[in-house]
């Protein structure tokens, strides 16, 4: 079955966005970008144009699911409270629209993309690259992290099934961490080998 996943990676400077398409023998980049708000602009303004262009995208790209970032902060409080805001917006947006959510915290994504779960940006732009079979890196890194979002997501499809969840969160971890065919895919891919 095909699905139609938009990965967010949620920030109010910069708001990256991807969409792949995952069920068949590997994912299919579909589109990315990122929404970029002002300095100038206050916060309740800089999320007003978040919640304008990312409903803009899901209502024109119809995505079957949404793969968002969890908060995950080591101390800068400030930053996190933005993010927070910022993905708010991505969750009413979801719900707004009855689009299916899961979500990954960084290392849950890096882990099934790259392999391991404190990989750097580059390797986690690398693995993005290959699994899609893309020309050239995306960039900006947050619309590379939100395709590595997207293609996570599609793969929790399977994990989702196996674990029995409606949502693959900390409660399905454990159905999520046996090893799926889509994770020995990804493995397979990142190796060069054929699926």
């Amino acid at each position: 079955m095909k699905l139609r996943v938009l990965g967010l990676d949620p920030g109010t400077a910069t708001f990256g966005w991807g969409l792949v398409e995952s069920g068949g023998d590997r994912p299919k980049h579909l589109s990315h970008g990122v929404i970029t708000t002002p300095a100038s602009l206050g916060l309740g303004e800089r999320l007003l144009q978040i919640h304008t262009e990312l409903r803009q995208i899901a209502r024109s790209e119809k995505p079957d699911r949404i793969a968002i970032e969890r908060i995950f902060s080591q101390g800068n409080v400030q930053s996190a409270v933005a993010v927070a805001a910022a993905r708010g917006v991505a969750l009413m947006i979801a719900a707004e629209l009855k689009i299916d959510l899961v979500e990954a915290t960084p290392s849950e994504m890096k882990r099934a993309i790259a392999g391991d779960g404190r990989a750097a940006k580059g390797a986690v732009t690398r693995a993005v690259t290959r699994l899609l079979a893309l020309e050239r890196a995306p960039t900006p890194d947050d619309a590379s992290d939100a395709l590595a979002l997207a293609i996570w997501g599609g793969g929790a499809a399977h994990a989702l099934t196996g674990s029995g969840s409606a949502r693959l969160d900390r409660s399905a971890a454990s159905g999520a961490a046996v090893e799926s065919g889509f994770d020995r895919a990804v493995r397979k891919a990142l190796r060069g080998e054929r699926a």
